[in-house]
């Protein structure tokens, strides 16, 4: 009997032996069986293993840039699937932590943005920036489809703004700014103050409905050239701007977005 479960063990260690050698062997392209089932994503030039490669990004014909990844093998045995990534761009450059365990999956970035990477977005709503971005430990945890925490910071060194509001074009200098993200009441929410006094300039919120909702203070209306006239103080918001990023259950694609 006992002879009858050692050679029973052996062959499950065995076939596990196989299973490992064969995943760590696996060549990285495989990867591209799971992105080439997700619309608008494509890799290229892609080198190394599965469990630890690189490969060029696109989506929707855009280059993202080089994405490298690695699988941290100690968190499978805690039942969680984790992988080290970094994303390297001529306008960008982020690393961070990606991972999905029993109901929960969690996302961690740190970085830095050129604003001419921010500004192909920015361009849609006659927006151009100076300056740099800087992430620094944004962490985002999702629990049954609802964010369960949030948080990090976002730092912009501030310059040259160019907008457009009503047919006139506005140049303007505006300070540096520091936004704190958080989650209040199960929302993910942004609060901007300036660099040089600490002033708030900016509220923005992610509801649940997939809607983003920014508001801007007296102060930067201020700032930007538009005094807002009737304000009590520097810190209320004046103005309000609305638009919906994704639908609840759907991913946050461009068809889905409309604007209020």
């Amino acid at each position: 009997m006992v002879r009858k479960i050692s050679i029973a063990l052996l062959a499950l260690v065995g076939l596990a032996v196989l299973v490992v050698v064969g995943f760590v062997s696996m060549p990285a392209r495989a990867v591209k069986l799971v992105t080439d089932r997700v619309d608008g994503v494509a890799l290229g030039a892609v080198a190394g293993r599965l469990w630890k490669g690189e490969a060029d990004i696109a989506y929707e014909g855009r280059d993202i840039g080089r994405l490298g990844w690695t699988l941290k093998f100690p968190a499978l045995l805690a039942g969680e699937l984790a992988i080290d990534w970094r994303l390297s761009h001529p306008d960008f450059s982020m690393a961070g932590t990606v991972a999905q365990g029993p109901g929960a999956v969690s996302f961690a970035a740190t970085g830095a943005v050129d604003s001419s990477a921010v500004n192909r977005v920015l361009g849609e709503y006659y927006i151009a920036l100076e300056g740099v971005f800087d992430i620094d430990d944004f962490a985002v945890r999702i629990e049954g489809g609802d964010v369960a925490g949030t948080t990090g910071q976002l730092r912009w060194t501030g310059g040259g703004t160019v907008y457009r509001v009503s047919g006139r074009t506005h140049d303007v200098e505006l300070p540096g700014m520091v936004g704190t993200l958080a989650n209040v009441d199960g929302e993910p929410v942004l609060e901007a103050t300036s660099a040089d006094d600490g002033a708030r300039l900016l509220h923005a919120r992610l509801d649940r409905a997939g809607w983003v909702h920014i508001g801007v203070t007296a102060r930067l209306a201020s700032l930007a050239g538009n005094p807002w006239p009737g304000a009590d103080n520097d810190d209320d918001v004046v103005v309000t701007v609305s638009e919906r990023l994704f639908e609840p259950g759907i991913d946050p694609q461009g068809e889905h977005r409309t604007r209020q």
